[in-house]
């Protein structure tokens, strides 16, 4: 361990999942644990995929990695499809400190979260490439897109269901920024989990709108598969 505080987490992401679970991040929402202590879901039995569902894949994939140069970006989602995010940079993904928390100060609190500022813990391109991400899913839900200035980064307290637990909420705009965190008025909320599964770390997507009675789970693979309608805690 390095004498510094902080650290570093790799560059790439399919890399840098397999370092996170080698440290033991998010242990607490790992979805290993099977019967009764179980937090989650237990993980279903594997069926059989059928063509629509793998063509319903194929399209994803090719948004997710191809961005506007695919045409059945443009055709699921034309304007979030003109994104081409890297997955990849210079800066690690995130940046934490010895105790494996967020590493900066902490700007807001609540009983089940401690809340930080984006800038200077979630590297710029990753930030990129998770607002392109809940902007496809924003599109195909019919939600306003998320500005990346409006990012807060969480963390699980004790009290929490899943302490120690790491996601970045997304908002519209500073108002809605506002309201959500010091109000706790959140009528439209979307956020971003990080999953361990295996030797990786999956990105688990939630986007609801309570006037519309909407509720979306949306699961990424630290290598861009798509698992559709899905939280990344059921996903094998």
């Amino acid at each position: 361990m390095p004498k510094i505080s902080t650290l570093f987490l790799f560059k790439k992401s399919c890399f840098l999942a397999a370092c996170f679970v080698a440290v033991g991040l998010f242990t607490a929402c790992s979805d290993d644990k099977s019967g009764k202590d179980s937090k989650f879901l237990q993980v279903p039995e594997k069926k059989a995929i059928t063509k629509e569902e793998d063509s319903t894949n194929r399209r994803v994939e090719s948004v997710l990695n191809e961005g506007s140069q695919s045409k059945e970006g443009q055709e699921e989602a034309p304007r979030a499809s003109k994104a081409h995010p890297p997955n990849s940079g210079k800066e690690p993904m995130l940046m934490l400190d010895k105790k494996k928390m967020p590493l900066g100060e902490v700007v807001h609190h609540s009983d089940k979260l401690d809340y930080y500022e984006c800038k200077g813990i979630v590297a710029p391109w990753f930030l990129e490439l998770v607002v392109a991400e809940m902007n496809y899913f924003n599109e195909l839900a019919e939600l306003h897109f998320v500005d990346p200035k409006t990012c807060i980064v969480t963390a699980g307290t004790e009290k929490s269901l899943t302490p120690g637990r790491i996601s970045i909420q997304l908002y519209e705009n500073s108002k809605q920024f506002d309201r959500c965190i010091r109000s706790e008025e959140c009528p439209i909320f979307r956020t971003v989990n990080f999953v361990p599964n295996r030797n990786a770390i999956y990105r688990s997507y939630f986007l609801s709108d309570i006037s519309r009675k909407l509720i979306q789970h949306q699961c990424v693979t630290d290598t861009g598969k798509w698992h559709r309608d899905q939280t990344c805690y059921t996903v094998d």
